[in-house]
């Protein structure tokens, strides 16, 4: 499954190679803003990629179990579009996060991002 998590990360949100969500993100992924499967990927991707253009997710951790997975990453970029209701400042930033993924049939089924707050406010700032 870490093979899968770092194609996640490298491949749709650091290249922008959106078609990979085709192969890697189950058809019952539920993305919470109603988009279903790899087409819930894709508009997050989007959504992310309008407030941080030059965005880079850079990957500390990827733990592995089952049909688990946890990571824990640094996006890094300059903040150019509006950023979960913070409006742009033009700055670079820097957010951390752990993410857990789940997976159905080797594809990412579910993603629970746990986002640190306080490198966001910091961000906006």
């Amino acid at each position: 499954m870490k093979d899968i998590v770092m194609r996640f990360y490298d491949e749709i949100l650091n290249q922008n190679r959106l078609e990979v969500a085709d192969e890697i993100v189950s058809p019952a992924f539920s993305g919470g803003r109603g988009a279903t499967g790899p087409q819930a990927i894709k508009e997050t991707a989007h959504y992310l990629r309008a407030a941080v253009p030059d965005l880079r997710f850079d990957i500390e951790d990827v733990i592995s179990d089952g049909d688990r997975a946890a990571t824990r990453w640094t996006l890094r970029g300059t903040h150019k579009g509006d950023f979960f209701g913070f409006a742009p400042t033009g700055r670079p930033l820097e957010i951390r996060a752990c993410v857990f993924f789940r997976f159905e049939d080797g594809r990412v089924s579910e993603v629970v991002p746990v986002v640190d707050v306080s490198s966001l406010f910091r961000a906006a700032a």
